[in-house]
């Protein structure tokens, strides 16, 4: 497959920050996650991941480690903590990629990745093992590919309460559309702060602007 069918790898082609950070280097550590961790590897084997964290460059850092697989979108602002437990077993969740703050909503036997120090470093707690993983000596992407690629028609991201359900080319091709219609540049900077996220937030104010090369802040939820 044309890596950069997957969105993570499109928008670390583009070159674009989220904030202080180049994506290029949170895609990387996400990869890199990967790499270092074994029992990660096992626990996604087959399974989605959920991201349970503030919108910010950890997001996207998780969104890479999900090696391509769909990940499931908690915001922790409008998700109860309640229903938390029952959407990880809808939706067959391997690990949840969260936060110091967020993990006492994570359920005690969930295997789970800590991103705060992202992309410096995470902790990942899977398999009986608890340990930090360094990554920021980062591995290299091969970011070769089709940068008009129409995407996956793999699951990218399942957003939750919204419901919705979005391929990597869902992304893509609707993100290619708000380029175009709004003349977005690399000079574009945008805030990614709608609450509650939806596939036109995600859109709009992530996946267009860092898809030209813009930057993207995160405003007070990061």
């Amino acid at each position: 497959m044309d890596p950069l069918a997957l969105l993570p790898y499109a928008l670390a082609a583009a070159g674009g920050r989220v904030g202080a950070h180049d994506v290029t280097a949170l895609v990387a550590a996400g990869v890199t996650l990967l790499q270092r961790s074994a029992p990660l590897v096992r626990v996604l084997a087959g399974r989605r991941s959920a991201v349970l964290l503030p919108l910010g460059a950890p997001w996207l850092v998780a969104l890479a480690a999900s090696d391509g697989r769909s990940m499931v979108l908690l915001d922790p602002l409008t998700v109860s903590v309640d229903a938390i437990a029952a959407m990880l077993r809808t939706h067959d969740v391997g690990a949840v990629f969260t936060s110091q703050a967020w993990l006492p909503a994570v359920p005690a036997d969930t295997p789970f990745v800590l991103l705060d120090e992202a992309p410096s470093r995470a902790r990942v707690c899977a398999l009986g093992r608890d340990h930090m993983i360094d990554l920021g000596s980062h591995f290299a992407l091969d970011l070769v590919g089709d940068t008009d690629s129409p995407g996956s028609p793999e699951e990218c991201l399942r957003l939750e309460p919204h419901g919705a359900v979005l391929t990597h080319a869902d992304l893509l091709v609707a993100a290619r559309r708000v380029l175009r219609d709004h003349q977005l540049t690399p000079l574009h900077h945008t805030t990614w702060a709608s609450t509650p996220v939806s596939p036109e937030s995600i859109v709009r104010e992530l996946v267009a602007p860092l898809l030209v090369g813009g930057t993207v802040d995160t405003g007070a939820r990061t």
